[in-house]
């Protein structure tokens, strides 16, 4: 009994000892800027999650819309109308297009491209636009970011342009940032969802796109790429809130994944990419999947500039390629990290400081990998899509698109945060 109680009061002490020793250095977060634009989204997401009902009612009033025959479409970003279409868990029935007078249209606010850098007169050209189309018989709702436009002092004219607004809760008044972007997708999926499950509750059942992960051979696809809903299949009518919390909870899940078992991985691109830029070399961006082409490389008036788009497959020998000095980041969504998925890989990888694939790597093992090479998994599930309806054979809401987003956006801060401490 005594020797049992000597050990019981040693442990703790021999516990403590251990983290006293062991150096500040290991025990700090290893990319601590890049952990705190993770915190910095978590506490957004909550945001979101608490607006829930007002998501919940925007996308009510659309279903009633799209109900009755009329159209969807998406303006303000190119990006967002091509992350809602075509791919696993978006509707059918939407193929990008930006909607016409009398649709549904979501409306993207804030996102202020390089060639209009004025951010209030993007702004209130956006809010004009938005006026018109309501006008004219749309059903306009906004996602933006209601600090921008409360520090622009037109926060009263949504209400003017819109039938509902979607905060993403960017935690400054400054939109033009990849924490935007990826809070504008979490909004949009969020309230894609509840418009499935508004639109149960009017007895209609919209189609929705599975995963050519799993429906291999397009069978689904073929036998309902014509159907705006369906004909063979009937839900119970959803409660508003179910789906889009759901969409939230299995979003912040895959990014608590990252944060974890993908953090060292993460840490070490930061690394490598600041040791690059310093020393001279090129950080090329071979941004693939469906969302962040269109936000980075110029495109938007605050772009950060380290990276240098690489968008060709090396087959010009006239174009410029990664040399020895270089390093590459390849951000992809299920390719298998160096396969010839993607274009041509030896291109990528003739950076001297090797590449880091950024992908959901359930294709990936590590005999993919070359020396100088990592994977950060996005932890995106088999077939992207995070959230399950009873009854339904396929899921909604896919993450990675946002995921690859939000991992290039801890890149860029990490580098960023470790460039200020060093002035």
């Amino acid at each position: 009994m005594v020797w049992e109680i000597s050990v019981r009061l040693a442990l703790p002490l021999l516990f403590l000892m251990l983290i006293v020793a062991t150096p500040a250095a290991l025990r700090a977060d290893e990319a601590p800027h890049a952990r705190a634009y993770l915190d910095q989204l978590h506490t957004s997401l909550a945001r979101i999650e608490s607006d829930l009902p007002v998501i919940s009612e925007a996308a009510a009033l659309a279903a009633r819309s799209i109900a009755e025959g009329n159209g969807f479409g998406v303006r303000g970003d190119a990006g967002l109308a091509n992350e809602l279409s075509n791919r696993a868990g978006s509707l059918m029935d939407y193929d990008g297009r930006p909607g016409e007078s009398g649709d549904v249209i979501l409306f993207v606010f804030g996102l202020t491209p390089a060639n209009q850098p004025n951010a209030r007169s993007h702004l209130i050209k956006q809010l004009h636009q938005a006026q018109q189309l309501r006008t004219e018989g749309s059903l306009i709702i906004a996602i933006g970011s209601g600090e921008q436009f409360k520090e622009h002092g037109i926060q009263d004219e949504i209400d003017h342009a819109c039938h509902g607004f979607m905060d993403n809760h960017t935690s400054g008044t400054t939109a033009n940032t990849h924490e935007a972007t990826v809070l504008n997708a979490a909004v949009a999926w969020t309230f894609q969802c509840e418009l499935f499950a508004a639109l149960t509750r009017l007895d209609k059942v919209p189609t929705v796109r599975q995963s050519f992960e799993i429906d291999t051979r397009r069978q689904r696809w073929q036998r309902y790429v014509s159907q705006r809903f369906h004909h063979d299949r009937w839900l119970d009518p959803i409660v508003p809130g179910k789906l889009g919390g759901a969409y939230l909870a299995g979003l912040r899940d895959v990014l608590n994944d990252i944060g974890t078992a993908s953090w060292r991985s993460l840490a070490w691109t930061a690394n490598r990419a600041e040791y690059t830029l310093a020393s001279g070399g090129e950080v090329w961006l071979r941004a693939g999947g469906r969302y962040l082409p269109y936000h980075v490389g110029g495109q938007l008036a605050e772009d950060p500039g380290l990276f240098t788009l690489i968008n060709h497959d090396g087959s010009n020998p006239a174009l410029p390629v990664p040399g020895k000095h270089d390093f590459v980041i390849a951000v992809g969504d299920t390719e298998t990290a160096g396969s010839y998925e993607w274009g041509e890989p030896e291109m990528l990888r003739g950076a001297g400081r090797g590449v880091v694939w950024i992908v959901n790597g359930h294709n990936t093992q590590p005999r993919d990998l070359y020396k100088r090479e990592t994977l950060i998994d996005l932890w995106g599930p088999y077939g992207d899509c995070v959230v399950k309806i009873d009854h339904y054979d396929t899921r909604l809401g896919p993450v990675s698109g946002l995921t690859s987003e939000a991992v290039i956006g801890m890149i860029v801060v990490e580098i960023f945060g470790r460039q200020r401490e060093q002035d």
